[in-house]
């Protein structure tokens, strides 16, 4: 993939992440759980970089759809940063452009991804 392109991504998933921090934090404010608002306010004290950490200890991830697309959106820009975007996670082949673009953040092409749901 040419750098223009993984640029783009990397934009793109940039922007992302911004959002779903804010929903994430909208999501745990308007919660009627105290523990909920108190995380809330701990990530607001936190710099971005650490606020996988701090939730994963705290959240239910399938309570927290917001926290799983975190999740995803962070290991995304990670393959970016270490050169590894753009291809499979087990295999290593390349991933279909059109995927991509469809979500940026997946990490396996068909072939493997099937594999990890039959297992």
């Amino acid at each position: 993939m040419n750098s223009d392109k993984t640029r783009q991504f990397q934009e793109q998933l940039q922007s992302e992440l911004t959002s779903v921090r804010h929903a994430l934090l909208d999501e745990l404010k308007q919660s009627s759980q105290k523990f909920a608002s108190e995380l809330a306010e701990l990530l607001e004290q936190s710099s971005p970089s650490e606020w996988l950490d701090i939730a994963a200890t705290q959240l239910n991830p399938q309570q927290y759809p917001n926290f799983q697309r975190l999740v995803k959106l962070e290991a995304a820009l990670c393959q970016i940063d270490i050169g590894q975007f753009g291809y499979c996670c087990d295999c290593e082949t390349q991933l279909n452009m059109h995927d991509l673009m469809a979500d940026p953040t997946i990490q396996r092409c068909h072939s493997c991804c099937q594999k990890a749901h039959t297992d």
